[in-house]
């Protein structure tokens, strides 16, 4: 059968033009990572200065640092999440923006939450004397396919070394309180123990283990190179790390938890939080031996989380930051 070559020219262009179309509804379809608005359409959007301060020590950490000036409903309803389920805990929300947009939301919740306190992180301040120093003034995340991101994996090693306490991706919705747990990070898998949750002493010598680890064998190519495999090599090399079981021999003092207490979604799974499944949201919602809802942002952040229905994600927030639910209205 032959094809004139007049419409093999029209099928390649009528591809290409399908694929420019898919492309474009896929890049300015609404996304996810939209901040909050201010004070609703045609209000001007106003920033104020953030305070450089010293947090208290062995409370709850989180961290923007990408550089914005806003958080969008998901990372408000993490922040909110972690000072309601720690009201006798220091929260510090730690922005590397000097600036923040002022919001009804972020005004409802810095009045309603008194242990919640949020902070300009100087870099060069927060790294200066520390075991990255050098990696921080050479600038060597700019070397990497994720610059921001593996910025942040230094940042958060360093935070929970100096001040200890809980350490929170924005990605991660607690559901109770972690202020008992002794020393721990959980597994995400069998290979792997993750770094999105930890919780560890001021100065703990794991935590100076993983700064040296972070500073010899920085590595841009690999997107958990600085974050779930540092801290797993240096769990196995220390503490004698067994996997898939999580025993440490050598460490008696830290304790491995099992996916299901900060992971019980594997990242594998994600589309599950974001699937109506009123189900697997009451299962997650009423064990107590799940702690935080890790919703593995770099997957979910596209699709939509509707407050109405019953996605897993929704009636955890609806639950854990109601105060961020009712501002965002149907969706997050």
């Amino acid at each position: 059968m032959r094809i004139k070559r007049g419409s093999v020219v029209l099928m390649a262009v009528l591809y290409a033009l399908g694929t420019c179309t898919m492309w474009l509804i896929y890049t300015m379809s609404p996304r996810e990572l939209i901040p909050e608005p201010s004070s609703g359409a045609g209000f001007e959007v106003v920033t104020v200065r953030l305070e450089v301060g010293e947090p208290e020590e062995e409370g709850v950490l989180l961290l923007e640092g990408y550089g914005q000036p806003h958080l969008t409903y998901r990372m408000w309803c993490t922040v909110e999440a972690a000072a309601l389920r720690h009201p006798d805990l220091p929260v510090t929300l730690f922005m590397t923006s000097p600036v923040i947009r002022q919001s009804p939301l972020l005004l409802d919740l810095t009045t309603r939450f008194s242990n919640l306190r949020i902070f300009h992180l100087n870099l060069t301040q927060a790294f200066h004397g520390s075991r990255l120093e050098g990696w921080y003034t050479r600038r060597k995340w700019e070397d990497s396919q994720w610059p921001l991101s593996h910025l942040t994996d230094g940042i958060r090693w360093l935070l929970l070394w100096k001040y200890g306490g809980v350490y929170l991706d924005l990605d991660a919705l607690v559901l109770r309180s972690l202020a008992h747990l002794p020393n721990c990070a959980a597994r995400e898998s069998e290979r792997y123990v993750a770094a999105g949750v930890l919780k560890f002493t001021r100065a703990h010598p794991l935590l100076r283990a993983c700064l040296n680890h972070f500073a010899r064998h920085f590595n841009g190519h690999v997107w958990g190179a600085n974050g779930p495999e540092l801290l797993t090599q240096v769990l196995i090399d220390r503490c004698g790390l067994e996997l898939p079981s999580g025993r440490l021999p050598r460490c008696p003092d830290i304790t491995i938890l099992p996916p299901r207490a900060f992971y019980p979604v594997a990242w594998w799974d994600w589309r599950r939080y974001v699937q109506d499944d009123p189900d697997l949201a009451n299962e997650l919602l009423n064990d107590p031996q799940v702690y935080t809802l890790h919703t593995w942002n770099f997957h979910t952040r596209y699709a939509r989380v509707l407050l109405e229905s019953q996605q897993p994600y929704a009636l955890a927030a609806l639950a854990s930051c109601p105060v961020t639910a009712a501002h965002a209205g149907l969706r997050m």
